[in-house]
């Protein structure tokens, strides 16, 4: 195959992850090669990726835009993928690998690598969530979960992933605040009190086999709307008992399904999109159906 005739991939890789050190670029684009594709390698870095990804996809005709990373990097390509319209593959190097995981793609670089590039250009649709003023690929949510998250010691993290946050969250439970909020789901207000109030599009919490609510899918067009709202220490022990078997009881967890969710608190408090902690009171989330083609 001609120089002309290959189709180009950009790699978008986090190399501040374990196995993904100055040398990995070199053997992705290796492996492209061999499978008929010019591969380019852009690596992130804190600050703007979603922008520099955009631009970067802007610059050259890429047909694939890859992810290669955690479930970070693989939301920031998500969204500059649905922005400049290129299909995306995912090649799973961080510690959940939700997104990676929820498809069923294969858990080893290699496997994920030669999939994405072989399968190509057969994708498949999926959801993206536009939250404030970004984008989300997992959850979002206000209250307890993003308290979790700002405090949770860094070394519980190294050692546990994101399993780390299962476990802190179980120790806190009992003593955490409920809080008022209004949400307004589709239009449809209602006012109450609640421990942490989720917009969920991938439904695994962190380390299977747990999740957050019963039929959550990040295909299906919807997002789950997700309360948990334990009054007592019998309810906070139930709320964990449900997750496992995962039943919503409609009272201290609720669970909803809707286009479009506005979630105000009347004081300024923790929320997060992504693992992303920031500082307000107002989270409003929109669902995309099938917002990003993926080869999977």
């Amino acid at each position: 195959m001609s120089g002309a005739d290959r189709r180009r991939a950009l790699f978008v890789v986090n190399p501040a992850l374990l196995g993904t050190g100055s040398d990995f670029g070199g053997r992705l684009i290796e492996l492209a090669d061999q499978l008929g594709w010019e591969g380019l390698v852009l690596e992130t870095s804190a600050g703007l990726n979603v922008e520099a990804i955009g631009a970067a996809l802007s610059r050259r005709d890429f047909q694939l835009v890859l992810a290669v990373g955690g479930d970070g990097t693989v939301a920031e390509v998500m969204a500059a993928a649905h922005q400049q319209n290129v299909p995306m593959g995912i090649v799973p190097r961080g510690t959940a690998n939700i997104v990676a995981r929820e498809l069923g793609l294969p858990a080893s670089w290699k496997k994920a690598t030669r999939r994405a590039l072989e399968r190509f250009p057969a994708t498949r649709p999926v959801d993206l969530v536009r939250v404030n003023d970004g984008y989300s690929a997992l959850a979002s949510g206000i209250g307890f979960d993003a308290t979790v998250m700002r405090y949770t010691p860094r070394a519980l993290k190294y050692w546990l992933g994101r399993a780390a946050y299962l476990v802190a969250g179980a120790w806190w439970l009992p003593q955490a605040p409920l809080f008022e909020c209004s949400i307004r789901a589709d239009g449809e207000a209602i006012e109450m009190t609640a421990v942490v109030v989720l917009v969920v599009n991938a439904g695994m919490l962190g380390a299977a086999p747990f999740r957050f609510a019963p039929n959550i899918a990040i295909d299906d067009g919807w997002l789950d709307i997700v309360v948990y709202r334990p009054r007592t220490l019998g309810d906070r022990a139930g709320v964990l008992w449900r997750i496992v078997r995962q039943r919503a009881d409609g009272s201290s967890m609720l669970q909803r399904k809707a286009r479009s969710v506005e979630i105000k608190a009347p004081d300024v408090q923790w929320y997060e999109v992504d693992g992303e902690v920031h500082r307000g009171n107002v989270l409003r989330a929109e669902i995309v159906p099938g917002g990003v083609r993926v080869v999977a």
